[in-house]
């Protein structure tokens, strides 16, 4: 009897040991939580994923910006020319132009030469230009070299501007691209964030699962220890004529129960490990155990600072909200298909002779007015495509505002409810305790038979199972309210 009493004396001892001596001798190193959190997000292929979406949406908002900033082109030329053959011919020099030609960028110095005499011609430009603005500034000098040495030389300048007034969107098409890129890069960073937030979630669900199933275990090998030895203690009895057979056979069967608990512990810490080895990145070979940790904390003192927590830090309106003014660009580009558009151009062109001393000058002023006619309706139907993708965005972004207070209030109720089962399962287990010390008390002292102390040493074992249980229900619904206040 005194055997079989030391067994329950010893329960906690044998249960820290196995916990800390035990499960350390089969892997080979003690993770902490933050230690999991970090290797997933420094080798986790969802993480990996994470990066590579989010470095494509910033290329493209880098694309767009470049579009729409000042771009600096220069261009030179040189050319030289000779006719032969022609001795009918005097040589006419055309030194100056008092007319501009057909295109008001080209001014250079022609001639008409007979044999020897060389026209030349050196063209030089730089032009400044935005999508909405260009700026060209052109210099051309011409000469001619005649056989005695003689030269004609004649300079000429332009400068050309063109400026669009107005095309239905503030700074064009491109600028158009660029605030859609920029709310792009804004919804990929706010989702990087969302699924970088879900990825530690589920490190830390998986985290404390595999906690749970360690703990487990310590409980379930404990209890198989246990009924191992109250076989032998009973079977001992019943050669002794002080057990029955129903007292054999419950002995039995509880060891066989605790066995296949094992079984199926073993299984489940197996699998948690491996689901968390692999949010880690890391090879399933490797072996490691959890580490013992706090129990997540909430960081709200009532459900309404709950719910306010969760309407300023959660993603999803954001998003919601990004998506709609996204849209509405869509939309406000489509009305630009249907609109006019206005574009003014300008130049001063002018042109100096350096042997005749002679210069001109010459002005150019433009307006061009664009009117559509019609597009078989295609600016339409952008237009409506774009107002439905606007109002999905603004109704999606309403409901969030409207469930994102109820996903709250269920989750905190249910985080309280797991508290309070908790704290039962804690009651629970020290009342088992309690049970099992009176009914080893009573077998003792004659009162109880030893089916008695068998059911109750299940039962105390059986509640130390709960608690567990009810422990990592009341830690995995604290990481589910945390993840709906955004944090």
């Amino acid at each position: 009897m005194q055997r079989f009493r030391g067994l329950t004396l010893m329960r906690l001892w044998l249960l820290a040991v196995f916990v800390v001596g035990v499960t350390s001798s089969l892997w080979s190193q003690a993770l902490s939580l933050n230690q999991a959190v970090e290797a997933a997000l420094a080798s986790g292929a969802d993480h990996t994923i994470l990066e590579a979406n989010l470095a494509s949406a910033q290329a493209v908002l880098s694309l767009a910006q470049a579009r729409v900033g000042l771009t600096v082109t220069a261009a030179a030329s040189y050319n030289a020319s000779e006719a032969f053959n022609n001795p009918a011919r005097e040589l006419v020099t055309v030194a100056t132009k008092t007319t501009p030609t057909v295109d008001p960028l080209v001014m250079s110095v022609g001639s008409i030469s007979k044999d020897g005499v060389i026209p030349q011609n050196a063209q030089a430009s730089v032009t400044l230009a935005t999508p909405q603005t260009s700026l060209t500034l052109r210099s051309t000098e011409g000469f001619q070299i005649a056989p005695d040495g003689s030269f004609n030389h004649a300079t000429t300048g332009t400068a050309s501007v063109s400026q669009v007034l107005y095309s239905g969107y503030p700074g064009g098409s491109l600028q158009a691209a660029l605030d859609k890129a920029l709310l792009a890069a804004e919804v990929a960073a706010l989702n990087a964030q969302s699924n970088r937030n879900k990825l530690v979630l589920s490190v830390k669900q998986a985290f404390y699962t595999l906690l749970s199933a360690q703990e487990t275990m310590a409980q379930l090998e404990v209890a198989l220890s246990q009924r191992r030895e109250a076989l032998r203690f009973t079977s001992a009895k019943a050669n002794l004529g002080q057990a029955t057979g129903l007292d054999l056979k419950t002995a039995q069967i509880n060891l066989r129960s605790a066995e296949l608990d094992q079984i199926a512990g073993q299984s489940s810490l197996e699998v948690a490990r491996k689901r968390l080895a692999n949010l880690m990145g890391r090879p399933v070979a490797q072996g490691f155990t959890a580490a013992l940790e706090p129990d997540p904390a909430v960081q709200a003192a009532s459900l309404e600072e709950a719910i306010q927590l969760a309407l300023q830090n959660r993603v999803e309106p954001k998003v919601a909200k990004a998506n709609a003014a996204s849209a509405a660009v869509d939309a406000a580009v489509a009305l630009t298909a249907m609109n006019p558009s206005v574009n003014l151009t300008g130049s001063v062109n002018g042109s100096y002779d350096w042997q005749s001393k002679v210069s001109s000058a010459v002005v150019v002023l433009g307006v061009s007015l664009g009117l559509p006619v019609t597009d078989a309706g295609a600016a339409v139907s952008l237009g409506l495509q774009a107002g439905a993708a606007r109002s999905v965005a603004q109704t999606q972004e309403m409901q969030l505002q409207r469930s994102v207070p109820v996903d709250v209030s269920e989750a905190w109720n249910a985080w309280k409810v797991s508290q309070q089962r908790h704290d039962l399962a804690v009651l629970s287990q020290e009342l088992a305790e309690g049970q099992k010390q009176v009914v080893q008390a009573q077998f003792d002292n004659g009162l109880k038979n030893l089916s008695d102390l068998q059911t109750a040493e299940v039962a105390l074992s059986t509640a130390g199972l709960n608690l567990v249980k009810a422990k990592i229900a009341a830690q995995l619904a604290a990481l589910q309210l945390q993840s709906l206040l955004g944090l």
